[in-house]
């Protein structure tokens, strides 16, 4: 009768083992669960900044051939969530040029650069170094450059390949 004592208290004992263990492993597993919801989020919210940056490059090739400078595409905010700040550079240079004195039969070509940033923080102006430090912050670049023939009249044709 005293042996089967002895059995019983050891089977609380296991039991209650075998309950931490169990508990630690789904610990584990719901903070693993957490961790890989957090990385799809920041993925999605990383293509769909990539893709904002996209538009406003796209946005860039249709206005930024004759105006320099940035500009902040309020509009995109409201239909994807991403503020979206594209900035317009140029410089015209002299292809065919020849020394004074002889003729030249030179072309004005116009190199455009188009780079568009989108972001999801909280002021108008992307970078937003003001929201980089939030968890959910995503911020994507892209940069397009284009050769453009400066026609006379001040008409823009595509450089040729």
């Amino acid at each position: 009768m005293n042996r089967l004592h002895q059995q019983s208290g050891f089977a609380y004992i296991a039991a209650i083992v075998l309950l931490v263990v169990v508990a630690g492993m789904a610990a584990g597993l719901l903070r693993l669960t957490g961790t890989q919801q957090s990385t799809v989020n920041q993925a999605l919210l990383g293509a769909k900044a990539g893709l904002a940056a996209r538009a406003g490059v796209e946005w860039g090739f249709k206005t930024c051939l004759s105006t320099a400078g940035v500009t902040d595409l309020g509009q995109f905010k409201t239909e994807t969530g991403f503020n979206v700040s594209v900035t317009c550079s140029f410089k015209n240079y002299q292809e065919g040029e020849r020394a004074s004195g002889q003729t030249s039969i030179s072309q004005t070509k116009r190199i455009v650069q188009i780079t568009a940033v989108a972001c999801n923080g909280s002021t108008a102006r992307c970078p937003d170094a003001t929201s980089v430090a939030n968890a959910e912050y995503v911020e994507r670049a892209r940069m397009a450059t284009v050769c453009m023939v400066v026609e006379p009249g001040g008409t823009f044709s595509l450089c040729e390949t």
